[in-house]
């Protein structure tokens, strides 16, 4: 079965379509959905550039809707039976509503953008929802956002604190998957290396593909302590538990690691984690227990003398002069 939206596409850049082509036309101008056709009418309008700008959104709909009503060999359409005047009328509500999107975006919404740099930022939309977003990350969202809708793009990783508002769902896209929501807590992470990934701390959030099917593959719905992990090579969704995950964003936004009894391995892999610095044991002391709370706000350097004093262990540089080894300590 095609991917409906590439296929619009197709057929709106091809000259000639075939009886074949015409008949999948008419029989998806049918159905009520049709917002496939509306997404690629708004690209239609956005590929025809600021030239459009003094143009009625009639006349730009009448285009693009002339252009299909020839190539799907309907040849007279003011004397259309009732079938055909119902799909034509919805082409061109679908048509219409592509045309004032594109000159409300491009004329009225500002776009503003907000960039972490080297460091950690925290941003309130709006709306009052809180953005921790990561180093080198940055979100893109509209002026006005929350008036209308709660739509924006995520470049990075940030953990997001939405305020609950079941008239406007929270909407995260980027370059692989979009994220919805209505209150929650969550992480999401989605950098160029093809592969995303959502983690919810609490709440529900829906995250599906670009390709719009509903399938397991392409929509899933997370419940807390669970992730949608997207690999561009497979072009889908895989689900996972994220019960660890979710305890360390949990711990994170705390501002407080609180281990009790935890595995040494375990703890050393949360500070490399959060502090991006690498940080190992040796074999014979990984699975010691630690027991303490470690504030986010201490240096690394102090958090690991504390738990090699309580191990009776030594601190000293990795092999790169990068990190840190914790060595000569027992858990006895």
């Amino acid at each position: 079965m095609h991917n409906r939206k590439e296929y619009l596409r197709q057929l709106l850049h091809t000259k000639n379509w075939s009886a074949t082509e015409q008949e999948w036309m008419l029989q998806y101008l049918e159905e009520n959905d049709l917002s496939d056709l509306e997404a690629v009418a708004k690209e239609y309008f956005q590929a025809k550039g600021p030239e459009i700008k003094d143009l009625l959104d009639e006349r730009l709909s009448a285009q693009l809707l002339k252009k299909i009503h020839r190539r799907a060999g309907i040849s007279r359409p003011n004397v259309f039976t009732l079938y055909g005047r119902r799909i034509a009328a919805a082409a061109a509500v679908i048509l219409l509503a592509g045309a004032s999107w594109y000159l409300l975006v491009r004329q009225q919404v500002k776009q503003l953008v907000m960039n972490s740099g080297t460091q950690n930022k925290t941003v309130t939309l709006p709306d009052g929802s809180l953005v921790y977003l990561e180093k080198s990350s940055s979100i893109t969202y509209p002026e006005n956002f929350g008036k209308k809708n709660r739509t924006l793009q995520l470049d990075g990783e940030a953990f997001f604190d939405v305020k609950q508002d079941s008239k406007h769902p929270f909407v995260i896209s980027s370059a692989f998957i979009n994220t919805t929501v209505l209150g929650t807590s969550f992480n999401m992470e989605a950098r160029n290396n093809g592969v995303a990934k959502v983690v919810v701390i609490s709440g529900s959030v829906q995250v599906n593909t670009h390709s719009g099917e509903t399938n397991p593959k392409h929509q899933l719905v997370l419940s807390a302590n669970k992730s949608a992990v997207y690999h561009a090579a497979s072009k889908g969704l895989e689900l996972v538990d994220a019960t660890d995950d979710a305890r360390f964003f949990r711990q994170k936004q705390a501002g407080v690691f609180t281990y009790k009894g935890q595995p040494l391995s375990a703890v050393l892999n949360d500070l490399q984690r959060f502090y991006d610095v690498p940080v190992s044991t040796d074999s014979k002391m990984e699975h010691c227990p630690v027991f303490g709370d470690f504030n986010t706000t201490d240096d690394l350097q102090k958090t690991l003398t504390i738990i090699a004093g309580s191990l009776n262990a030594k601190i000293k540089k990795d092999a790169n002069g990068n990190g840190y080894v914790i060595v000569d300590g027992n858990c006895h």
